[in-house]
């Protein structure tokens, strides 16, 4: 059977992600205990953790595929999926300590993690050494076939040669038309291995899909078909099984899987809760005592915003501007006479958008999002852009794509406001963790560039 290279890898890394994990363990344990007389590993109550350690692991890696290579697209959404496994072990095992009556060393689960992770990259680097030296001795690249021309051909070879998980064992050939396809895919399988087939559907017919899948499946080759359908360009298409029929599924968002849901949730609240605890507790004194001082009303400003799924909230912002009857109805311009000087200052670095970690704590926005508008605006830029509600598909957020791209603050015209909807739509189509730490990075170190 032609199996592919990233099953090999794949099963290599399990392998030495065990090894590695209870190697650190071992090296934590003498670390730890070197100066305490008469410690035994086998007389302590250390080794229930041990086996803990494993079988979670093992459970959590399995749940998680992080040994199913074939699911990764890219080098960069494998590592970070890892480190996140990793994170949530350690959440386990520290909860598993918190269980029992004898609690474990916390600095022996700190070495044996921080060994841990150290030891899987020094050991992956070497298996990946290992496996390179006996496929250019022993074995062969594996080829893969891509049929077809045009702008989704040319973007799926650009993306394979530059970000596959396992380019180091493969090769990418380019057969331009479907003619005699099978023959042609038969003569590049006498110089080297063929493992993945990738067709443009929309240039061939069902007949030849149909040949195709039999000569695929004779041959273990991997067939996929290419949609080459630009109005879903952006989105994350999936497929589900209903009894003997497949069926193509188009989220609104990544963030319809319910994993993707939990991660964002949890960098919610926890981003949420160190700026409150931190920044927020000394913060709303001051601010509060000098919004009062400005003028007369109450120190926060709510105001019913639209949020998911077109559902109503009250924002929370400091209060920037005079008491008034407009408040819901006109957006504040530049030299808006309603704006307090305190106003001025807190709009100017962001300041009254603190108050909004509220509501991402509370579950109503996120960090990262859409900027919510009033209900007013809501409809009215729904009448303007035909894709406009697309954006509150998931939560509002404090900053956006949008905001570091430089699209903030006053829409003043229709250019602006079709700026901002296009990188919101791609923000809802392409959510990541990663996307998230990125805008959240490029906002603080916007924030420090603006004001210096």
């Amino acid at each position: 059977m032609n199996k592919s290279h990233k099953y090999f890898l794949g099963l290599y890394y399990r392998i030495i992600d065990l090894l590695t994990l209870n190697a650190a363990f071992f090296i934590a344990a003498i670390i730890r205990f070197k100066d305490e007389d008469g410690f035994s590993f086998l007389e302590s109550d250390y080794l229930p953790l041990l086996v803990f350690i494993n079988l979670s692991w093992i459970i959590l890696s399995h749940s998680q595929k992080i040994y199913n290579v074939f699911l990764f697209t890219s080098r960069r959404r494998y590592f970070i999926r890892v480190v996140l496994v990793v994170i949530i072990q350690l959440g386990l095992t520290i909860g598993f300590n918190g269980l029992l009556k004898t609690f474990y060393s916390r600095l022996f689960v700190f070495y044996t993690f921080i060994g841990f992770g150290a030891l899987m990259f020094l050991g992956r680097l070497i298996i990946n050494a290992i496996y390179k030296v006996y496929i250019f001795k022993k074995s062969k690249k594996s080829t893969l076939v891509l049929v077809g021309s045009g702008f989704s051909m040319d973007d799926v070879k650009s993306f394979l040669i530059e970000n596959a998980i396992d380019n180091d064992f493969q090769k990418v050939e380019l057969l331009k038309d479907a003619q005699n396809l099978i023959g042609q895919v038969e003569k590049l399988k006498e110089n080297s291995p063929i493992s993945e087939l990738y067709i443009n559907l929309s240039e061939v017919n069902n007949e030849l899909i149909e040949e195709l899948s039999a000569y695929c499946d004779n041959n273990f080759i991997r067939l996929r078909l290419v949609l080459d359908w630009h109005k879903l360009s952006s989105k994350q298409v999936e497929t589900r099984q209903f009894s003997h029929t497949t069926i193509l599924n188009i989220p609104l968002t990544p963030l319809d899987d319910p994993y993707n849901t939990l991660l964002k949730r949890v960098f919610d609240v926890l981003f949420s809760s160190f700026i409150i605890l931190v920044c927020f507790s000394w913060l709303f004194p001051i601010l509060a005592i000098l919004i009062k001082l400005s003028s007369r009303g109450p120190v926060f400003f709510k105001q019913k915003r639209t949020g998911l799924d077109n559902n109503e909230f009250y924002c929370w912002k400091f209060r920037s501007m005079m008491v008034n009857e407009d408040s819901d109805k006109v957006q504040a311009t530049k030299g808006d006479k309603r704006i307090t000087k305190i106003g001025r200052f807190i709009r100017r670095t962001s300041l009254d958008e603190f108050p909004q970690f509220i509501n991402v704590f509370r579950g109503e926005m996120s960090v990262v999002g859409p900027r919510p508008h009033m209900l007013k605006h809501t409809e009215e830029y729904s009448q303007v852009i035909g894709n406009f509600m697309n954006r509150h598909a998931i939560k509002p957020g404090i900053t956006g794509l949008a905001q570091v791209k430089g699209y903030r603050g006053e829409i003043d015209s229709p250019d602006l406001l079709s700026n901002r909807v296009r990188l919101d739509t791609f923000y809802v189509n392409n959510w990541s963790l990663y996307l998230d730490l990125k805008i959240v990075f490029f906002t603080i170190f916007g924030a420090f560039k603006d004001h210096k």
